[in-house]
C-alpha cells in the first residue's frame, strides 16, 4: 500500500467535509467536540508530524495557532506534510512515539489512518450514511495490524492496558485475513500472534467493521463474537 498516496486521498476527503461544515455539528465518538475541534486536532497533527519528519527530532506536540476558515487553515497543514513526507527518505532515521521501526515511513501510514478515522468523524457528525465514511477493505486491514502492533503497546504503556484475557481472533470476511491478539507478556502488553496459532474466541466483520470497531467509530453491534473474551476487548481500550 502506497501510504503517501493514500494520506493524501484521505486529507482530501477531511478538507471536503470541512469545508461543508457550519463547524458546530457534534463528532459522536468524541465527547464534546465538533467538526471546527476536529480540524484544528488534525491540522496542528499534521503540523507535528511534518516538523518530526523535517527535522528528524523528538518534538512535543505544538499549540493550535489557526486562522479562520479553519478548512483553508486545514488544507494547509495538509499540504506541508505532504510536502515533508515527499522530502524525506522512507528509510531515513526519523523518531516516533512508539520508539520501535524509527524511519520517516511510519509517519505517512500513521498520518493516514489518523485522517481516515477523523473522516469518518466528520462524515458520521454531518449525518451522512454509511456508503460516506466506510473505509476500503485493503485500507481497513492495514489499519488493523496498526492498532495491534502501535496503539495495543502505547494503550499498555499509558496504563490502559487492552482487555485482551484470552487469544482472539479477528477474521475480516471481505479480505480473507485474519488476526490473532493474546495477553501479555511481563509487562503486559498483549502480542499479536501469527494467524496459524489457535485461538480461544473469534470477532468476525467486515475489515472495514472491525477497523472502526477497534477505533469505537461503529457499534460492536454489527460484529459477530463467539465468546465473551472478544466482547471484553472490543468494548474495552483499544486505541485513545
Amino acid at each position: 500500500m502506497d501510504h503517501a498516496l493514500e494520506l493524501g486521498t484521505a486529507m482530501s476527503r477531511f478538507a471536503e467535509l470541512a469545508a461543508m461544515s457550519a463547524g458546530d455539528e457534534p463528532v459522536p465518538a468524541c465527547d464534546g467536540w465538533t467538526v471546527h475541534d476536529l480540524a484544528v486536532h488534525l491540522g496542528t497533527i499534521h503540523r507535528w508530524a511534518g516538523s518530526i519528519l523535517l527535522s528528524g527530532q523528538r518534538l512535543p506536540e505544538p499549540k493550535p495557532l489557526v486562522t479562520e476558515p479553519v478548512s483553508e487553515w486545514y488544507s494547509g497543514t495538509a499540504s506541508a506534510l505532504l510536502g515533508a513526507v515527499q522530502a524525506v527518505s522512507p528509510d531515513e532515521p526519523v523518531p516516533n512515539f512508539t520508539h520501535l521501526g524509527e524511519t520517516a515511513a511510519f509517519w505517512p501510514r500513521r498520518q493516514m489512518h489518523e485522517t481516515t478515522v477523523h473522516a469518518v468523524d466528520a462524515a458520521q457528525a454531518l449525518g451522512f450514511d454509511e456508503g460516506r465514511w466506510t473505509v476500503d477493505q485493503h485500507l481497513a486491514a492495514d489499519g488493523i495490524d496498526e492498532v495491534l502492533q502501535v496503539f495495543f503497546p502505547r494503550m499498555t504503556a499509558r496504563g490502559r492496558r487492552p482487555d485482551v484475557r484470552s487469544r482472539v481472533r479477528l477474521v475480516a470476511t471481505d479480505v480473507d485475513q485474519t488476526w490473532i491478539v493474546a495477553p501479555g507478556t511481563d509487562d503486559g502488553t498483549p502480542l499479536q500472534l501469527h494467524p496459524s496459532r489457535e485461538a480461544d474466541t473469534t470477532v468476525t466483520g467486515t475489515a472495514s467493521d472491525l477497523y472502526l470497531g477497534l477505533w469505537h467509530r461503529v457499534s460492536r453491534d454489527r460484529l459477530k463474537f463467539d465468546g465473551d473474551d472478544a466482547i471484553a476487548m472490543f468494548d474495552g481500550p483499544t486505541t485513545p
